[in-house]
């Protein structure tokens, strides 16, 4: 199966669906991870938190990590639209991998950049047969996340944390705060799907 991850910024992936991604490889399906960022910004003074030489770099060592192919767009961060150019620059990418399933974003997500791009998803990927939607933040939105699909990453719960370690940028600008997330809510998600770890999903189509 070709599976193929959509992410705004170097490190949405693995935060939301790195698990499953993992779990995904071992289980001998193809991944493709789509970064439409650049993903580089600053501060409200100008001064640099994170470059986006440092996060492609960061980006290419996470798809080695996952064996995954890596496409990445030129758009600058916070800046994502529903608008022809993001429309086009997934189709062209649908185009080529032909995927089976699509992981992207939560449409309910309140980060401006997640969000566009949920909306495009769900624009470009109507003709895809299996869409879920992930979280990737623990932003508050007046839409609560609501996964009704659930992955087992019980066995590779401890890799998506060697994942999320090598994007050093935003584990030093957040203290590690990353680490205790990912942990947290994989064990949320696993009680409620009854097993030790879990991802979640929204799930917007599922044809079999």
């Amino acid at each position: 199966m070709n599976i193929l991850a959509i992410g705004a910024h170097f490190d949405d992936v693995e935060l939301g669906c790195g698990g499953s991604l993992l779990t995904f490889k071992e289980q001998g399906h193809n991944i493709t991870i789509f970064t439409a960022c650049l993903s580089g910004y600053r501060d409200a003074h100008g001064n640099v938190i994170r470059s986006n030489e440092m996060a492609f770099d960061e980006g290419i060592k996470a798809a080695k990590y996952l064996n995954a192919r890596l496409i990445t767009g030129d758009f600058p961060t916070f800046e994502l639209e529903f608008a022809e150019p993001l429309n086009q620059k997934l189709i062209s990418v649908l185009q080529e991998i032909r995927p089976d399933m699509v992981l992207t974003h939560r449409t309910g997500d309140v980060h401006h950049d997640h969000r566009a791009l949920s909306v495009v998803s769900m624009h470009c990927c109507r003709h895809i047969p299996r869409l879920l939607m992930y979280e990737s933040n623990w932003y508050e939105s007046d839409e609560k996340f609501n996964p009704r699909f659930f992955v087992d990453i019980s066995e590779t719960l401890d890799h998506k944390l060697e994942l999320i370690r090598i994007y050093q940028s935003e584990n030093t600008r957040t203290g590690g705060l990353w680490l205790d997330y990912v942990r947290t809510q994989a064990r949320m998600m696993g009680l409620k799907a009854g097993v030790q770890y879990a991802e979640g999903f929204e799930l917007l189509r599922w044809l079999m």
